[in-house]
């Protein structure tokens, strides 16, 4: 009687282990969404509040068009549309786990209204306004890449082409989105710190952590498995750029300490595509268009100019194409 104690009181107290992991790693209930004006006293924004805080402002003081679609397993995910300039094309822009679009997307917002791009800010499943009870590291949120992707192309048409940008988890769910089949319309990929595989990273956080490693990626891979059906090793951005036929830029700040610099490197050298890379000198996770707006905002433009044939109104004549 005492063994079957024993070991009943050790599974009660794996299970909540194996559970207690995967609720705080996955879960993100909207009483712990932060407001974007609030932003937190972190080392990777203590430098940049002020900056972080202007761009909030400017955000919400630009008028844009809250819009929604629902997604492939029934979540409601919600966006806001920016339209600049009739005709020019689009960029969709996808946040990093636990982030906020005018946090992460404080680069490519203010890259899009200074030179005209239209641009839909979308709130990732489990964050913001969206629903969806489970954070899945690009696994589920490829899907939700890809359906934005086609609402925007029946909503705007053929002759509006399509941007993918994103950040940390977003840029990850971009390139793992681009396996699935995105519309003729999307015409290139934005990839800043984005990880390799959302294996990878988690094994690397656990490291950081001081945590062993295979065990501990056991359980959380156990307990996505059982309480959110996620398999963390379905897909990987690594795998989906091997067969990518879109152009795409890849940026990463230099000093990042959360994805490492090695990921970005491996998904640069496995892209099958047109590529570039660039790396910002001195910028940490997610802060490179903090860091260096200038050197930001120049490798986007002539990005877009070399490889998809658009120059912008302020100055650049640097390619042949359509001036916006």
């Amino acid at each position: 009687m005492m063994l079957l104690a024993f070991v009943l009181f050790v599974m009660i107290v794996f299970w909540l282990s194996v559970y207690g992991l995967f609720w705080y790693i996955f879960c993100y209930p909207e009483r712990k969404r932060p407001n974007a004006h609030h932003i937190p006293e972190s080392a990777l924004y203590k430098t940049y509040r002020e900056l972080m805080q202007k761009g909030v402002e400017d955000m919400d003081n630009t008028p844009g068009e809250d819009v929604s679609i629902i997604s492939r397993d029934g979540c409601m995910l919600c966006g806001r549309l920016y339209v600049f300039r009739k005709k020019a094309p689009l960029m969709i822009f996808f946040h990093g786990y636990h982030g906020v679009p005018a946090w992460d997307g404080y680069g490519f917002f203010k890259i899009c209204k200074k030179h005209g791009i239209n641009i839909l800010m979308a709130d990732q499943r489990a964050h913001g306004k969206s629903r969806g009870r489970f954070i899945t590291f690009g696994i589920r949120e490829r899907y939700d890449c890809k359906q934005w992707a086609e609402y925007a192309a029946q909503r705007f048409g053929e002759k509006t082409d399509i941007f993918l940008a994103g950040v940390s988890m977003g840029a990850a769910s971009v390139l793992m989105s681009s396996e699935l089949g995105l519309p003729q319309t999307v015409k290139a990929l934005l990839a800043d710190c984005g990880y390799s595989e959302p294996a990878a990273i988690m094994k690397e956080t656990v490291r950081k952590m001081g945590l062993p490693v295979r065990l501990t990626y056991a359980l959380i891979s156990l307990g996505a498995r059982v309480f959110g059906h996620i398999d963390l090793e379905e897909t990987t951005a690594l795998s989906a750029v091997k067969s990518l036929q879109i152009p795409v830029l890849f940026l990463h700040g230099k000093q990042d300490s959360i994805v490492s610099l090695t990921m970005s490197d491996a998904l640069y050298e496995s892209s099958a595509s047109q590529k570039e890379r660039v790396v910002i000198e001195g910028a940490d996770h997610a802060n490179s268009a903090m860091t260096d707006f200038e050197a930001y905002e120049k490798a986007v433009l002539r990005f877009l100019c070399q490889k998809c044939g658009y120059c912008f109104a302020n100055g650049n004549t640097s390619c042949k194409g359509e001036t916006i």
